[in-house]
């Protein structure tokens, strides 16, 4: 027979041992990437009367320390840390459980393209709506898949949508052709808004390059279906500011504060009047300079006859107006009568006399142009392409394949006084590419950085988080799985919903306290070994009473 002690004792030799298993665990561990550490939780077994002794001790749980392990930089783009809670995604590669959660946030590329951790499973997150994104507004899904970085840039995309952020100066002074008889006056033959300089806006392979420069000039490298590379050129000519009325209290201006034509005189408003014209050519690597590709398309994708003789606009213009608070008003383009653009009504003579300034109503005041009711286009066919990339075979292209056509947003214009500021020209299309690095944003976003210069947000990465985090069955290599304890995954986006931020280029390391875990070791040691006396000291006094 034995003591009731010497059975108390020995629970307290096997707590211990269970505990110094844990804090032996916890040190091996203490340099794992997303590691957290665990202690032992020990609890009384106590049966019968107050009076009752005991009946020793056993461990009552096992529980990890979810805080925060230190957070170093590792200057690698793939490494990623969460700050605050959270777990990453991960898709479970055994097909066993839908997805399973890792802090540790090392992860690689593999042969196809996804990102994974090490060990192969794939990183859950939202890719980006390519149809509801804009360059300058991305839109994520709502539904988690793997992020694959290779897929994007394997096919061209044309450019479709152009965005223009600039402020033109209020300051500016009329544009005037400067071989003009009434140069100064702002007569009608003089005006860059006359009928004989529109034509040459739209039309200078036939009708001679506007005599004048525009006030600001920018360009931007845009892309055809194949990936081919030409510059569209947008010039920028202050036209007029046009009063509401003249000196003798007659109606000027028939554009009212939305921007609207036709509006009495009552409702009418005094603006300041652009016009841009774009253009579109090849680089000619013979002679070293930049020549006429494209021209005017309708929107069949066949190209306009702009004077009725076969003569093709290489010149698409729209009139820009801005309101005495530097707002753009709208943009208007030349009316066939149906609201469909029509370059044809400049080359038919109709707008005459439009671009008098002079305020004293001897003419009419506002171009023959209509607020566009949608988005305004370029449309263009590049029937003349000298990289080949638009028509491999070469010859003249007149139909939809070969035509651009671009929805430009102004919506960012301005007009203030002071300087020309070019804020941003950007246009969705590209070449074929290679990846050539990652950068993750604080939110999670990953944007891909590409062989064509281009820099896309492809993804963002989703976070997860549950009620009961010890209660996650732990598969080793610090991922865990979803139980029925845990509570149901909580699966947001980081810096929302108390959901953590990403840290790019660092990697969150072992939470275990080394110097803690020695303590704590020392005190598990006293316990054993205080335990296996009272064993020791059980069996003496066996001995002793075997000797009576």
């Amino acid at each position: 027979m034995g003591f009731p002690y010497d059975l108390n004792a020995v629970s307290g030799i096997n707590a211990a041992s269970t505990s110094l298993g844990v804090i032996s665990n916890n040190l091996a561990n203490s340099q794992t990437v997303g590691f957290k550490g665990s202690r032992a939780e020990f609890a009384d077994m106590f049966y019968g009367a107050q009076s009752s002794p005991g009946n020793g001790v056993r461990v009552s749980d096992i529980t990890q320390n979810f805080t925060n392990g230190t957070i170093n930089d590792t200057g690698r783009e793939l490494d990623m840390a969460i700050d605050g809670d959270g777990f990453f995604i991960l898709e479970d590669k055994t097909g066993k459980y839908d997805n399973v959660y890792s802090r540790n946030g090392s992860f690689k590329l593999d042969k196809e393209g996804f990102i994974t951790a090490q060990e192969g499973n794939r990183l859950q997150g939202y890719l980006l709506n390519e149809e509801m994104s804009t360059e300058a507004n991305p839109q994520f899904d709502t539904t988690l898949s793997s992020i694959n970085l290779d897929a994007l840039n394997k096919t061209p995309k044309a450019t479709d949508e152009m965005g223009f952020n600039i402020n033109l100066d209020g300051e500016e002074g009329n544009n005037l052709d400067p071989q003009g008889t009434n140069s100064g006056n702002a007569a009608d033959d003089d005006s860059v808004g006359s009928t004989e300089n529109l034509n040459r806006l739209f039309n200078p392979e036939d009708n001679g390059d506007f005599a004048g420069f525009p006030d600001f000039s920018t360009n931007k490298i845009i892309h055809d279906s194949l990936g081919g590379e030409h510059r569209l050129t947008a010039n920028y000519f202050k036209r007029d500011v046009v009063p509401k009325e003249d000196d003798a209290g007659n109606q000027i201006s028939t554009t009212d504060a939305d921007g609207n034509t036709g509006a009495a005189a009552a409702d009418a408003v005094k603006y300041s009047s652009w016009l841009v014209q774009y253009t579109v050519e090849d680089y000619n690597e013979e002679t070293g300079e930049w020549q006429t590709s494209g021209h005017m398309a309708d929107e069949n994708g066949d190209l306009v006859d702009y004077d009725g003789a076969g003569a093709s606009a290489a010149g698409q213009v729209y009139e820009m107006r801005f309101d005495t608070n530097g707002s753009l008003l709208g943009t208007y383009q030349p009316d066939d009568g149906a609201g469909n653009y029509d370059a044809n009504q400049v080359g038919g003579g109709t707008i005459t006399g439009a671009a008098n300034s002079d305020e004293t109503g001897t003419a009419a005041t506002e171009l023959d142009f209509t607020k566009t009711t949608q988005a305004p286009k370029l449309h263009f066919v590049i029937d003349d392409p000298l990289t080949g990339a638009t028509d491999p075979l070469g010859g003249e292209i007149a139909a939809t394949p070969g035509t651009f056509d671009i929805d430009l947003d102004f919506q960012e214009m301005t007009q203030f006084a002071g300087n020309y500021n070019l804020r941003g020209v950007s246009q969705n299309g590209y070449a074929i590419g290679d990846l050539v690095g990652v950068t993750t944003g604080l939110d999670g976003v990953i944007e891909a950085r590409y062989s064509n210069g281009r820099s896309v947000p492809v993804a963002q990465l989703g976070l997860a988080d549950f009620n009961d985090k010890n209660a996650l069955e732990k598969l080793g290599g610090q991922t865990y799985a979803e139980t029925f304890a845990s509570g149901e995954v909580e699966i947001g986006r980081p810096q929302d919903n108390g959901m953590g931020t990403v840290n790019a280029g660092a990697l969150e390391y072992s939470n275990v306290d080394t110097a803690g875990e020695l303590v704590n070791m020392i005190q598990t040691q006293r316990t054993y070994q205080a335990s296996a006396q009272v064993v020791q000291t059980s069996q003496t006094l066996m001995q002793t009473i075997l000797q009576l």
